[in-house]
């Protein structure tokens, strides 16, 4: 069993390359993951430190949820969230509990953290649970408050990008984007925030705008956002060669 166990964080280390991730080998007892994520968040001008800091641990918590979040979906214990997934695992980041291993500053321009984390079922229904108290509370914001979008005093990334994704499933783009644009105000330099204006612009067929969003995600570090680039590029040449 030793040698089975060691198998499968060996395979995870190779597939992962910078995470390791570890199965229990009873399926039934322990369905659980403990995986170790890294992010680099980087620094600007006039970033505050208990921002920079709270944003990189954040983007290292939801690293380690969205890879757990796939292997409990393949091996069963997890369903699918569908258009629900991103609110879901946003939310299930922002309260995941962790152990700090590093976190410091490079070279002045950016920010790194290392984490060890353990995921559970648990972590999600708990999430979900939250995510439907916070839409119905928001089902209830006036005219007033949507347009104005109170933000959050408090730095709650999870609950506060999460909002936006509850918006643009109930196809309240323009609200969405408000939104977003107050939140960008608060977290200039934050990649999840041009990643969901991006999609905001696409649905809004504004093309242009959502590539120049997709370029600001992707320049802050989003591989998601780097990646749809790249496919966007390709599409593109496929149809003027020229």
């Amino acid at each position: 069993m030793k040698f089975f166990k060691l198998t499968i964080c060996f395979l995870s280390f190779l597939l992962l390359m910078f995470s390791s991730l570890c199965v229990a080998d009873d399926g039934k007892a322990e369905n659980k993951f403990e995986i170790v994520s890294e992010f680099t968040y980087p620094l600007a001008p006039g970033d505050l430190k208990d921002v920079y800091e709270s944003l990189c641990l954040f983007g290292a918590k939801y690293k380690a949820v969205k890879l757990s979040g796939k292997y409990l979906q393949h091996i069963g214990v997890l369903k699918d969230y569908g258009k629900r997934k991103r609110e879901i695992f946003y939310l299930v980041a922002n309260d995941l509990k962790i152990q700090i291993i590093q976190k410091n500053i490079i070279d002045s321009k950016k920010f790194y953290a290392k984490i060890k984390a353990e995921v559970t079922p648990a972590n999600f229904i708990k999430a979900e649970i939250i995510n439907n108290r916070l839409e119905e509370k928001e089902r209830k914001f006036s005219w007033q408050e949507e347009m104005e979008q109170y933000l959050y005093k408090t730095i709650n990334p999870g609950q506060e990008i999460s909002r936006a994704y509850r918006y643009f499933r109930k196809k309240n783009w323009r609200i969405g984007m408000i939104y977003l644009d107050h939140l960008q105000k608060k977290y200039p330099n934050w990649q999840e925030i041009y990643f969901a204006k991006a999609i905001g612009f696409y649905a809004q067929n504004r093309f242009k705008e959502m590539t120049n969003a997709l370029k600001k995600s992707c320049s802050l570090g989003n591989d998601e956002a780097c990646d749809d680039l790249k496919s966007l590029s390709e599409h593109s040449s496929k149809f003027n060669p020229n």
